[in-house]
């Protein structure tokens, strides 16, 4: 009997269903984190985003202040 011949659109569709059977099967492997630990891993990381805005701004200012020295200086 002659092998049956399998059309693109039939390959994409195997393809992505292969995908996401694979993508199911590797999310089971997945160590989710525990409601704690991703509480504390939120506030850690909005933490460090408003350091880090603070320090961008205090930087800022900084910079801001000399140029208008300079400015001031020179003009």
């Amino acid at each position: 009997m002659a092998k049956r011949r399998v059309s693109s659109v039939e390959e994409k569709s195997n393809a992505w269903t292969r995908f996401f059977r694979e993508t199911k099967m590797e999310m089971k492997k997945v160590i989710w984190p525990t409601k704690r630990q991703l509480t504390q891993y939120t506030v850690t990381v909005v933490s460090s985003v408003v350091l880090v805005s603070f320090l961008i701004v205090i930087v800022d200012f900084v910079f801001m202040q000399l140029s208008k020295l300079l400015v001031g200086t020179i003009g």
